[in-house]
């Protein structure tokens, strides 16, 4: 389970890092939210993030069980369940649609799913 999840998780970083990196206000609209020139700046800018984390989780695929994969799920759980629950304080607080809570819906169910590969 923990390699095809590193491997899902490595795609999905990879398609976030050329989103943000080309069109970073297609993504954020997707959510409600404007992109302005400040937010187009910071998407872009963060876009090698989710370039390092696909090449941390495709390179770590084959850990076997021991503590380098205990990390890297704890890790992966703590990061994608903080993406969720940032998604869920943004819906609260009326700065983003209801589709934010779609993808915090995905987000938790991979922190959830690196819990249980541990």
């Amino acid at each position: 389970m923990f390699t095809l999840l590193c491997i899902a998780t490595a795609v999905l970083c990879a398609v976030l890092f050329a989103v943000f990196l080309i069109v970073p206000g297609a993504y954020m609209g997707l959510y409600g939210v404007t992109a302005d020139a400040s937010a187009v700046f910071i998407g872009r800018r963060a876009s090698p993030l989710f370039l390092g984390l696909a090449v941390f989780f495709w390179l770590l695929r084959d850990a076997g069980p021991g503590p380098l994969q205990d990390g890297t799920a704890l890790a992966a759980a703590v990061t994608f369940a903080g993406i969720a629950a940032t998604g869920i304080w943004s819906y609260a607080a009326g700065s983003a649609s209801f589709a934010i809570l779609v993808a915090a819906g995905f987000e938790a169910a991979i922190a959830v799913a690196f819990v249980l590969a541990r």
